[in-house]
């Protein structure tokens, strides 16, 4: 597998926990990436309901701590889209259960959805409708060019199989003054720097792992522009990081979060705070847009 940024083939061995799929770096942008990749099949059977255990939600039941943390980190990202674009039609690739969409409605902008899971899809239907939500991936969206104003992809960029083709796409249905929001883990980052293969973000459903340098060469090559940058906070507490690391154990967090939701009281552990968790926030234009 080339880079599907660069197309370089000089790579180097990152990291083999995966056994047989192990992650490489680009020798020539930077970017790391999984090779081999899961299959349509295995994806299906992954991002099926049990996926978001690590939300603490299961069946129909919503989890409140999870849906009002959620809400509090895209508040903040939508704070950063409101620098260029404050209403219109905006797009959730990737919108899971919706928690971005039902802020996005809240501040005037009107909701659309894509998202592979079928079973975060039929909830995501459930309120804003069938005509909102589309269930499969972005290049199988059927809607006409330059339809948004904003597309946002948070935590989504890093599970496509091909970021260009994904991106391409997704310049083509935005509007020539809309803006793409993209949040996603960053590789140049301490919290990388000091975990190296242990990253929490070394995720098997994870293809991707950018930086800076990357996804600008990413976003030049899709005819797109990074025009805002920010190292990205998210509101983060002890009851879902205790559920997180239950599913994704880790040799260190897993014991330290079951130990501290033990002996802290509810308020303490569903109180928000607001972390940096080694990702990155990026705003996109078209190149032409301003011309």
């Amino acid at each position: 597998m080339n880079c599907k940024v660069c197309g370089s083939k000089h790579r180097k061995l990152q990291n083999e926990l995966f056994c047989e799929r192990k992650i490489f770096t680009c020798k020539d942008c930077g970017l790391q990436y999984l090779d081999p990749q899961l299959n349509d099949e295995e994806l299906k059977k992954l991002y099926a309901e049990n996926y978001y255990r690590a939300w603490g939600v299961s069946g129909t039941s919503e989890n409140q701590i999870t849906r009002q943390m959620k809400r509090a980190t895209f508040q903040l990202r939508l704070a950063s889209i409101n620098q260029f674009v404050r209403s219109g039609k905006v797009l959730d690739v990737g919108c899971a259960t919706g928690y971005f969409l039902e802020v996005a409605k809240e501040e005037g902008f009107e909701p659309f959805g894509v998202e592979f899971s079928a079973y975060s899809a039929q909830i995501a239907k459930k309120i804003f409708g069938d005509d909102s939500i589309f269930c499969g991936t972005l290049e199988q969206f059927d809607f006409p060019d330059l339809m948004f104003d904003v597309i946002a992809m948070s935590d989504l960029i890093e599970h496509v199989k091909d970021p260009h083709v994904t991106l391409t796409k997704a310049s083509q249905l935005l509007k020539n003054d809309g803006v793409i929001m993209i949040m996603t883990p960053n590789t140049n980052t301490l919290s990388h720097k000091l975990m190296g293969k242990r990253w929490t973000h070394y995720k098997l459903e994870h293809f991707y792992y950018f930086n800076l340098s990357s996804l600008r060469i990413l976003a030049e090559k899709c005819g797109l522009e990074v025009v805002y940058f920010e190292k990205s906070k998210k509101a983060m507490n002890i009851e879902y990081l205790y559920t997180q690391f239950r599913v994704y154990k880790h040799w260190l967090f897993t014991p330290l979060f079951s130990f501290l939701h033990k002996i802290l009281p509810d308020k303490i552990c569903s109180k928000n705070l607001y972390l940096s968790l080694g990702e990155m926030v990026l705003i996109l234009k078209k190149k032409d847009s301003e011309k």
